[in-house]
């Protein structure tokens, strides 16, 4: 008893030396919080004023080289898209609706279109692209869009496969392709629905 004691009074002082430091440096030095302003500088038809607008009818394959204008006022843009886009086009459906054509990149270009409201609110958005483009032993994929002119988007999805030896060879008659066609549309209200 006599030599737990010592152990004792030592672990009650460590512990109230440990709290009563962690405390007094919380006091010293206290945390302040900032208030941001949430309201973006720039009004959402002022910030899609300054992107061209995308001529339909428009068709963009998996090596379509997208050219993006002079950068635009990230701030302002983080307001308006999700982080690492870039703003490419805009389409005015009519004088309420806005649709962008944004930009993620990646190992490959992610194009979606997003729908937004005069005021800058996200009405509706959709991906414009699926699968990753290209070619390996066994298989070929590509893909392609097309934004008509009544806003009507076409999504063809064209893949290849067959079979390949050990030596990744193509195994004689075993191609098969399938061809899928997705047909999407933007409403006057700035929703985008699969047609079926």
């Amino acid at each position: 008893m006599r030599k737990l004691f010592p152990c004792l009074t030592l672990s009650f002082f460590v512990f109230f030396s440990c709290s009563r430091d962690n405390t007094s440096q919380s006091e010293i030095n206290p945390i302040a919080e900032q208030v941001v302003d949430a309201s973006p500088a720039v009004s959402f038809t002022e910030f899609a004023s300054e992107l061209p607008v995308l001529p339909l009818p428009f068709t963009a394959t998996c090596g379509f080289a997208y050219t993006t204008g002079s950068r635009l006022d990230t701030t302002v843009a983080s307001t308006y898209l999700k982080p690492h886009e870039l703003p490419y086009r805009r389409l005015p459906v009519n004088q309420e609706i806005t649709a962008l054509l944004v930009l993620y990149p990646a190992d490959e270009t992610l194009p979606r279109i997003r729908t937004y409201n005069q005021a800058g609110l996200l009405l509706d958005e959709q991906d414009l692209k699926f699968t990753p483009c290209g070619e390996e032993p066994g298989i070929k994929h590509s893909e392609q869009y097309t934004i008509q002119k009544d806003y009507t988007i076409v999504h063809v999805d064209s893949t290849t496969r067959w079979q390949v030896d050990a030596q990744s060879n193509e195994v004689p008659n075993t191609r098969k392709s399938t061809v899928t066609r997705k047909r999407f549309k933007i409403s006057p209200q700035g929703q985008i629905t699969e047609i079926k």
